[in-house]
């Protein structure tokens, strides 16, 4: 009987025993799919990267001109190469110029904020907190944060009451938070390189076109469309097939837009292509995409950030 007790025992435990040494094996797969997995792709992602830093090499040169045919490149097959895309930073904002003026212009990043659908309050302390962080003066504002309040939230040595160093460092403003959880590209819309003689409206993005001046989709489209010339590319010599408008007022008519307000006309301008680029170079290899994006002036590295 304890002879056959354990043999009935022992069939158990060794089904269980194979069982067990299955699901190992099985996690091990798994574990081991997953290492070769993320290694192949940082591999792809490294040679990605080597070819968005090869159309940067290119790009560099202060006499390239955008529309190049030298800024695209690719095997026979298209499975490695890189793109460049040159842009003038004069089309972007400049937080700086808008809030060291007199009057400053909290107005118009509340009218932006307020497209992004941010509410009056959230609009109100994201535009107060970035007037306070680069303003030398002490003083709050009514919906802004000074030193105490960075203080009080965990930060100390805040606001440095300077100009902004880039985009990126809005983030840091106490305020500011709804507007990145609203509109995640936020920072495409900034720049703190440009002069500060206004948003060159003809090189201004799109979605500086619709969420600031107001433009539909296909008003903005249309704008684009009229000003890049019949090659489709901006900064080329064919740009408004040569003749761009001569002011602000004959530009907004163009855009079909009337009457409007001069504080927001007031921010623009119009200037041949920058000497200030904003050059996006994406690598890829096998299917993974890395961008580098640059902002230079003279050959000059001014900026520079990887995605």
């Amino acid at each position: 009987m304890t002879q056959e007790k354990e043999s009935g025992m022992a069939l158990p435990m060794v089904l269980w025993t194979i069982t067990l040494l299955a699901g190992i094996v099985i996690l091990l797969v798994g574990v081991l799919d997953g290492w070769i997995s993320e290694e192949s792709r940082s591999g792809k992602l490294f040679k990605a990267r080597q070819q968005a830093l090869s159309g940067l090499a290119i790009a560099m040169s202060p006499t390239l001109k955008p529309g190049d045919p030298i800024l695209k490149h690719s095997n026979s097959d298209h499975s490695e190469g890189y793109s460049v895309v040159m842009k003038d930073e004069g089309g972007l904002i400049n937080p700086n110029a808008w809030l060291g003026g007199t009057p400053d212009h909290r107005d118009l990043l509340q009218r932006l904020f307020t497209s992004w659908g941010l509410d009056m309050n959230q609009c109100s302390a994201a535009a107060d907190g970035l007037y306070d962080w680069q303003s030398p003066i002490p003083f709050r504002s009514l919906h802004g944060a000074k030193q105490a309040d960075y203080e009080a939230a965990g930060q100390q040595g805040l606001p440095p009451g300077t100009a902004f160093l880039s985009p990126e460092e809005m983030s840091l403003v106490l305020g500011f938070e709804p507007v990145m959880h609203a509109k995640p590209d936020w920072s495409a819309y900034f720049t703190t390189y440009s002069g500060t003689n206004g948003i060159n409206i003809l090189y201004a993005p799109k979605g500086i076109l619709k969420d600031l001046l107001g433009l539909s989709d296909p008003q903005a489209d249309a704008w684009i469309t009229l000003r890049n010339g019949k090659d489709g590319i901006e900064g080329t010599d064919d740009d408004f097939n040569g003749k761009p408008p001569p002011d602000i007022p004959s530009t907004m008519r163009l855009m079909g837009l009337r009457n409007v307000p001069s504080n927001i006309a007031s921010v623009f301008t119009i200037a041949s292509w920058g000497s200030i680029r904003h050059i996006e170079s994406t690598g890829f290899f096998n299917g993974v995409k890395h961008r580098i994006t640059v902002v230079t002036s003279g050959g000059s590295l001014l900026g520079w950030s990887e995605q």
